[in-house]
């Protein structure tokens, strides 16, 4: 059975007879809201980027596990649509629109991203043998890795299987080291391997979540750069001048490809595109990488973006170039929640209180270094306005305390010039962690802030569940 049967959606039909046309107040809470237009422009941002940089992107879907976002990410008029999904259920939910992508002759590529499990192999192979040779990769970080895709026999997953091998480069959440000794003996199995292809060298840089600045997150990108190369040469040195066996043994060896990345990263690549001595020291590091491998750069919530990514840093507000260009500012935040004050508490502590009808199962329970609460209310309904800043005057309402359905509000900073809240007003809410909290809903009411009407539901894009 496939995710579409095991994790069915409500109908799409439905959902939007019963939201498009309405205005965001008027949906119940919470609910998830995307602005379409921030969307765009993130998407287009990071394309461009990537362009301008001569490298590939690869678009992870886990943050939004939609296809209209997955539309947005690889771009409309591209020729080459690479994705790569936290989840076989995401693979199984693209098939139509990848199905689409080949019939139209466009390079589909998609990768499974976790170090391939056993119980994955029987539904990733049914998508394999819709897409057709060569279009689903997975990742290995173990040499029985290989040993098990071995015994999958070509009339379950046709052709050479695709493995990315996972470099670790000290994050310690999947991978090898550069200089393991099971890097070699992964390098010696693919060589040997009848049914497996090397198809990139991958890594995620978690720990870019620290960065504060846009100069600590291109030095994260560098030590990633620089120990994703590290393991190529390790992994090319161990398997000797790589050539595949078989049938197409005579074919010359082609460059390998590297995939490094993080939002935090990847997005700092925007940095390169400006006219410093900073950009042009990178810039070069990456063109000197280029001439042995083909890059490409992965990422997954930048389109929507959340207050961890704004405490990151990892550019600046503005482009320095084109100050009239945001980059990663407020406005940049594309995922918001809409809630419900259900009560409220003026005097019950030093700080005012008011209570949402929304916890950790509708926010998540994901901290941000850069404040001590859980999400932030934004000025909505105005379309800009004063609210909490962490870097800024740290007066505003924040969620400050969350059990499982309950959300307390606490108003930080001076009281002078306090929103007074009323009962039954709904607020809209930033997110500490849009991956975390968009798990919690069904599907995102859509809005476009482009619009005459910013606030008018426009779309329903159905979120893929399931495994």
């Amino acid at each position: 059975m496939t995710a579409p049967s095991l994790y069915p959606s409500p109908s799409e039909a439905a959902l939007k007879l019963q939201f498009i046309g309405k205005q965001i107040e008027e949906a119940y809470t919470p609910a998830a809201i995307i602005d379409a237009a921030v969307v765009r422009r993130n998407c287009k941002l990071m394309l461009e980027a990537a362009e301008k940089l001569g490298v590939g992107f690869r678009a992870h879907v886990k943050t939004h596990k939609t296809t209209e976002v997955a539309r947005l990410q690889v771009g409309e008029d591209s020729k080459s649509v690479k994705v790569v999904c936290s989840t076989v259920s995401e693979v199984e939910n693209l098939v139509p629109w990848l199905l689409e992508c080949v019939n139209k002759g466009k390079e589909v590529n998609v990768l499974y991203g976790l170090p391939i499990l056993v119980s994955a192999i029987p539904r990733l192979a049914a998508v394999a043998r819709l897409l057709g040779e060569g279009r689903i990769g997975v990742f290995t970080d173990h040499p029985s890795h290989i040993k098990m895709l071995d015994q999958v026999d070509g009339t379950v997953w046709p052709g050479r299987i695709p493995v990315w091998v996972n470099i670790d480069v000290g994050d310690h959440r999947e991978g090898v080291a550069p200089d393991s000794g099971q890097l070699a003996d992964i390098a010696s199995s693919i060589g040997a391997s009848e049914r497996v292809k090397l198809a990139g060298l991958y890594t995620h840089m978690s720990s870019s979540y620290q960065s504060s600045s846009p100069e600590e997150a291109l030095k994260f990108l560098a030590k990633e750069l620089e120990g994703l190369r590290e393991g190529a040469v390790s992994f090319l040195k161990s398997s000797g001048s790589y050539r595949i066996k078989g049938p197409d043994a005579e074919k010359a060896t082609e460059k390998v490809t590297i995939s490094l990345g993080a939002t935090p990263t990847a997005t700092s690549t925007q940095n390169l595109l400006e006219d410093t001595e900073g950009a042009k020291e990178y810039r070069a590091m990456l063109e000197n990488i280029k001439q042995s491998f083909d890059a490409e750069l992965h990422a997954g919530v930048y389109p929507v973006m959340d207050m961890q990514q704004m405490a990151t840093r990892a550019r600046p507000q503005h482009s320095t170039s084109d100050p009239s260009r945001t980059l990663l500012s407020y406005s940049d935040l594309g995922f918001r929640v809409l809630v419900e004050v259900a009560s409220l508490y003026p005097d019950r502590t030093a700080k005012p209180e008011a209570l949402i009808a929304a916890g950790s199962i509708a926010l998540g329970r994901e901290p941000c270094k850069s404040y001590p609460g859980w999400a932030v209310v934004t000025p909505w309904p105005t379309r800009s306005g004063a609210h909490y800043d962490p870097e800024g005057s740290k007066t505003g309402w924040i969620v400050g305390r969350i059990s499982q359905e309950h959300g307390v509000l606490t108003w930080e900073g001076s009281q002078d010039d306090m929103r007074q809240l009323e009962l039954g007003e709904k607020l809209l809410l930033w997110p500490n962690h849009a991956c975390i909290t968009g798990v919690n809903y069904g599907w995102y009411l859509v809005v476009d802030s482009d619009d005459a009407d910013p606030d008018r539901i426009k779309d329903v894009w159905i979120r893929r569940r399931g495994w």
